[in-house]
């Protein structure tokens, strides 16, 4: 098979805020993949991250755990449905649903032509996948475990006590700028662009790899 051609450089900065920011990881550097877990608090457990370095671009998957049923025509339908739904209006990325398959999955893309990017751009785009799924996972396995109706899976979601907390705590974390700087990082922080493909290696297992626990502002943990 010939080898990949990726940014090495790229690569290198995603292992560095990887390695400062404690995840464990692994590493294919015939393929330019990194791939590590992230446990979760709440009905949605563990999410599986694959970072796919390019030669002037790096996508970040965060890949839900269960796929729907593809012989389920109610349940392929309703999650179809509550990724629309929870897709619209967001700035930064998109859910993605694989009708092959039933694969769940959140996507970021970082476009790195003729740059680097930062830690901070690498931060935003791996955390954005977890904070998504840590709003939004427990309506997916409510439709998948419990025949829920998708309209109100997400408002219930976007409704949480969890969610309305989360949301004060960035409007006061920003309350000391002005307001179009605040409106600005509001929209970057909930959640780029698009690209259909798949990861080279996405079918391979991730049984290997370990876990980050305590996505934000703590140390990560095995599991």
């Amino acid at each position: 098979m010939k080898e990949k051609i990726y940014n090495k450089e790229i690569a290198t900065a995603i292992s560095n805020f990887l390695t400062d920011d404690n995840w464990y990881f692994g590493f294919n550097e015939e393929k330019g993949i990194f791939r590590f877990d992230l446990s979760l608090k709440g009905k949605l457990k563990k999410i599986s991250y694959v970072i796919d370095v390019r030669e002037s671009e790096y996508l970040v998957y965060a890949i839900f755990p269960i796929n729907a049923e593809t012989d389920d025509e109610k349940m392929m339908t309703a999650i179809a449905e509550f990724i629309c739904r929870a897709n619209y209006g967001l700035k930064n990325g998109n859910f993605e649903f694989d009708f092959r398959d039933g694969e769940i999955r959140f996507k970021i893309h970082i476009p790195c032509d003729g740059i680097l990017p930062s830690a901070e751009i690498i931060k935003d785009s791996v955390y954005c996948p977890g904070s998504m799924f840590r709003t939004y996972g427990s309506g997916i396995l409510s439709i998948i475990f419990g025949d829920a109706n998708a309209k109100e899976a997400v408002k219930q979601c976007e409704d949480s006590e969890e969610h309305r907390i989360r949301r004060q705590q960035m409007i006061e974390e920003e309350c000391d700028t002005d307001t179009d700087a605040m409106l600005t990082r509001l929209a970057d922080r909930l959640s780029l662009e698009n690209t259909d493909n798949k990861p080279e290696d996405e079918q391979e297992g991730t049984e290997d790899s370990e876990v980050k626990t305590e996505l934000f502002g703590k140390k990560g943990g095995a599991a």
